[in-house]
């Protein structure tokens, strides 16, 4: 039986500077679970989303971050940090091993325009290996909404989606139902882990390969520690969700082309909607 044992942290932390904060907490949270293989964190809850905290990467955030993993022997996701590089600045989410080494880092595809300001988007789908285990694949916030981001990471055998978050507007319920509809139709694990407080309203989602609902957090602070079990999901890929059915099967048989993605994204249907831009008072009025 292939099990994996990961814990969301869904902190209530104000904008700016909280390592220490984090730091306390991932003590306490493997402190009392032992058991625990992972530790997942909310978005920008590192550094908040004030460019003045953006660091290189390697730096001496995620070296901090390097050394608690290693302190406790966990592989750890600390949510996302901003990253500068050059003149440009990414919303970045490092993966790092039990032995500290960062195996993998993840820069948010798609930043929340016209609201994310100044964040460059990312180019690369991110996946990793947790020897024994399974393959993991990455996505920030609102990289959810693009299905293609998520298929992307499931075509290259991703089985566990790790997905820090940090929403903070009425559109919580619908991500939450999509984060469902993502595990469903790609039969994977989404583990999503949300921002609470004064900068998020919580509401953290894991969800398993048939879309149900493993756990729901509530607004405020939680620990969320849980085993996933992979011969689960390779049960459910194999035969269905109780045994119905089989959706990656049926998307690797068909013989059907998708044009959308052929020549770029670009179509007339899509230009006529206009710039993407910040809406202002007077429109739709």
């Amino acid at each position: 039986m292939t099990t994996f044992a990961v814990a969301g942290l869904q902190l209530e932390a104000p904008g700016g500077d909280n390592v220490e904060l984090m730091e306390r907490e991932i003590a306490a949270v493997v402190r009392r679970y032992p058991w625990l293989d992972m530790v997942v964190c909310p978005e920008l809850v590192a550094c908040g989303s004030n460019h003045k905290y953006a660091e290189a990467m390697p730096g001496p955030r995620e070296q901090r971050f390097q050394e608690i993993a290693k302190r406790h022997k966990i592989w750890l996701l600390p949510g996302s940090v901003l990253e500068a590089d050059g003149d440009r600045c990414y919303n970045t989410a490092p993966v790092i091993a039990p032995d500290g080494t960062v195996v993998a880092r993840h820069r948010k595809l798609f930043p929340w325009s016209p609201y994310e300001n100044g964040i460059t988007p990312g180019d690369q789908h991110t996946v990793f290996d947790i020897p024994g285990v399974g393959r993991f694949g990455v996505l920030i916030c609102y990289d959810m909404w693009f299905p293609e981001a998520v298929r992307a990471l499931i075509w290259q055998g991703a089985e566990v989606i790790l997905h820090p978050n940090l929403t903070s507007s009425i559109e919580r319920d619908v991500e939450k139902a999509m984060i469902r509809a993502h595990a469903a139709q790609n039969q994977c694990y989404f583990f999503d882990v949300n921002l609470a407080g004064t900068m998020g309203v919580g509401e953290s989602l894991i969800a398993g390969p048939g879309g149900e609902v493993i756990y729901q957090a509530g607004k405020g602070r939680e620990i969320i520690p849980l085993k996933l079990d992979l011969n689960y999901l390779h049960d459910v890929r194999r035969h269905g969700w109780q045994n119905l059915g089989q959706p990656l099967k049926s998307f690797r048989d068909s013989q059907l082309r998708f044009p959308q993605y052929e020549n770029g994204h670009d179509a007339e249907a899509l230009r006529a909607l206009g710039e993407l831009r910040m809406p202002t008072r007077d429109e739709g009025r």
